[in-house]
């Protein structure tokens, strides 16, 4: 909480942010220091003295800070760096501060510090967001390090990940080692054993202060672009080499904001080339290079070239990696690569309020030697501890209650806190059962998709439907390789256009975007209306027809899979890029835009949408996975003309009052 009074007093200063959040950093760990030198009896400096004014105090915390931090830590900490907090600020973090003890909860007034004051300058500068740190913890106590591991994190930041495995590993030695000082050897030890790379100077120097601070050791953390592997320090090689690491855990930058093209770096990845799809998902690595690599990806291979044989490494990746047809040549280089151990879907607000992609971890294991077949965890993470404002949530009864512990705690409604137990205990993926953590067998992954929610929200009803005699089960592909609904050249369904809001307010004609689809309607009063002359450039080339049905493939996450009928009141419109059209053609197949239409709304098909649906950002999306969406299509052609004669009066109906509405609009003078 202090930290964000002291944001709240700062936003308005002349400071920039990035110097701001060196001042805070600089104070706490002034206050560490101080502890650090001090038993509890002591005086602390990091306090208010007795009658002191505040420029006393500005004076004295400014000698502490030089005398006794800089000197000490001189190898890290700049000549030229100091505390430049105002008198005022400074007074009132010190009044806030003397009564905590950073020794006994100082990652979480650090996590806390960093959080407010340096996550705003990360999101906005490279797509690098602080892992909460519950993420942090599950995906240590998944991978359960050794006391003596080798562990790096290529993109460690403040250094999360290796203080919440120094904790580990500390209790641990503890638990082990009877001797006082054999236990604190063994204890400086672990922190030369932890190792750390960052492209931001500032938060390597933050990081490598916090762990030597804390322990007396000295940690190995080193500021270099990880990808760039040509150009490491010296020093940064003498550490870190390929095939060394026992562990890896990280949480790399990724963005489409922050593209890798220098040819230079992608050239030391075989994920940075061009890979083609060679039939039945098998994908073959060219001689080419990709015009640009997302540095997410190439982190992914990264880690692998570190990792030692039989290393193991958990890495949270946009969830769009572990289904997108485009990105199944991933699978195919870890698939040869080693063992994919697990695949944990975590909730849309695990990195808000701060972003809210979607994201999962993936856990993986570097082997020589690979298996055809083993067992693979997945997990679901319904609820991550807190809501898309940041705010803690915790569990409640159905009286809408706080539900509290023995101790009269409320309990956070938390997957995460025990996860890594119930994923040791899981059960084998039963299509018969409602499972968020299972474990499933590698021969059982479909297409290379490693979505856990793909196989209990859709490979468990087409699997209890494939048993009933009553259905065909076709994919969306099927149907447009039978020429039933029409596709393009390449395999796509076709989608609208983007005129320019320049275009807009120009005419009567309506821009149908994706808001303007809902309960199987077009929206005609768009506010984004456009000319007769704009319409006539996009009419033949979109040919919206009536029995024609839209459906939303991009945008909200409330909006995808809304799905529309084109009636003769809806012909005369231009439809946005983020929406598909599906045409039905003539066939001998007894299946129309009526049919179609309700099977595209109903729940199963539904979930499937959602299943494949992926967040980055703000923005959702199913993109070319739609071609997967499998529908049950009743086998009796009676059945199927009697849905359509069904839907086919619900759509006359509509129609029918959308028309009565309309010339009520039209007023008693038309």
């Amino acid at each position: 909480m202090i930290n964000r009074h002291l944001y709240g007093k700062l936003k308005y200063t002349d400071t920039d942010t990035r110097a701001r959040s060196k001042e805070i950093i600089n104070l706490l760990l002034c206050k560490l220091v101080d502890e650090k030198q001090k038993s509890l009896e002591e005086y602390m400096e990091v306090s208010i003295k007795e009658n002191e004014t505040k420029k006393e105090l500005h004076l004295r915390i400014r000698t502490f800070f030089e005398e006794h931090v800089k000197k000490e830590y001189i190898d890290i900490i700049g000549a030229n760096e100091n505390i430049n907090l105002s008198e005022d600020v400074l007074y009132y973090v010190i009044k806030e501060l003397q009564a905590i003890s950073l020794v006994d909860s100082s990652k979480d007034v650090f996590s806390d510090a960093f959080e407010v004051f340096v996550s705003r300058i990360l999101k906005e500068e490279g797509g690098q967001f602080f892992t909460p740190s519950n993420v942090v913890k599950f995906i240590i106590n998944y991978l359960d390090p050794e006391v003596d591991s080798l562990i790096l994190d290529p993109a460690c930041g403040h250094g999360g990940f290796l203080l919440e495995v120094k904790e580990l590993l500390w209790r641990k030695i503890l638990e082990k080692d009877k001797d006082e000082n054999e236990t604190k050897n063994h204890q400086v030890q672990v922190i030369s054993n932890l190792h750390g790379i960052d492209k931001d100077l500032f938060l390597t120097k933050i990081c490598k202060l916090y762990l030597e601070i804390l322990s007396g050791g000295k940690a190995n953390i080193f500021c270099e672009n990880s990808l760039d592997v040509n150009n490491y320090k010296a020093q940064t090689r003498e550490f870190i080499q390929e095939n060394k690491f026992d562990y890896i855990m990280t949480n790399p930058p990724f963005g489409a904001k922050i593209p890798i093209d220098d040819k230079s770096i992608q050239i030391n990845y075989k994920l940075a080339h061009s890979w083609k799809n060679v039939g039945d998902n098998t994908w073959v690595m060219r001689n080419k290079l990709a015009k640009k690599s997302s540095p997410q990806v190439l982190f992914i291979e990264r880690c692998i070239q570190l990792l030692k044989d039989g290393g193991k490494m958990g890495i949270i990746l946009p969830e769009g990696i572990f289904g997108n047809p485009t990105d199944r040549y991933i699978w195919e280089f870890l698939e040869d690569e080693g063992k994919i151990l697990g695949v944990i879907s975590l909730e849309q607000n695990t990195f808000q309020p701060y972003t809210c992609n979607k994201t999962s971890i993936l856990f993986f294991q570097k082997q020589s030697q690979v298996l055809d077949n083993y067992k693979i965890d997945f997990a679901i993470v319904n609820n991550i501890g807190h809501d898309k404002d940041g705010k803690v949530q915790y569990k409640l009864n159905k009286d809408g209650s706080v539900i509290k512990s023995n101790s009269g705690n409320p309990i956070i409604n938390d997957d995460l806190l025990d996860l890594h137990l119930k994923i040791r205990s899981a059960e084998d993926f039963n299509y018969q059962k409602n499972q968020l953590v299972f474990k499933i067998d590698r021969n059982q992954i479909k297409n290379k998709i490693y979505i856990p929610n793909y196989y209990i929200g859709v490979e468990r009803t087409l699997k209890m439907l494939s048993d009933d005699e009553n259905f065909t089960l076709l994919s969306i592909k099927d149907l447009t390789d039978k020429k039933i609904i029409e596709s393009k050249k390449s395999g796509r369904l076709p989608r609208g256009d983007e005129i320019g809001s320049q275009k807009y307010g120009l005419g009567t004609v309506p821009f149908i975007r994706t808001s303007d689809i809902y309960n199987w309607e077009v929206n005609l009063d768009s506010h984004k209306k456009t000319s007769e002359e704009v319409y006539l450039q996009y009419k033949d080339k979109q040919n919206i027809e009536v029995g024609d049905i839209l459906l939303v493939k991009d945008g909200g996450p409330n909006l995808i899979g809304n799905t529309a009928y084109i009636t003769e009141l809806d012909r005369k419109i231009i439809i946005q890029s983020h929406i598909y059209k599906i045409k039905v053609l003539e066939n001998g197949e007894s299946i129309d835009s009526f049919l179609m239409l309700y099977l595209l709304n109903l729940d199963l098909v539904q979930k499937q949408i959602e299943a494949i649906t992926f967040v980055q950002g703000t923005i959702a999306s199913i993109g070319n996975r739609i071609m997967e969406i499998t529908l049950p299509i009743p086998v009796s052609i009676e059945k199927r003309k009697e849905i359509s004669k069904h839907v086919e009066k619900i759509i006359e109906d509509k129609t029918k009052n959308r028309k009565k509405i309309r010339n009520l609009s039209l007023g008693p003078f038309n």
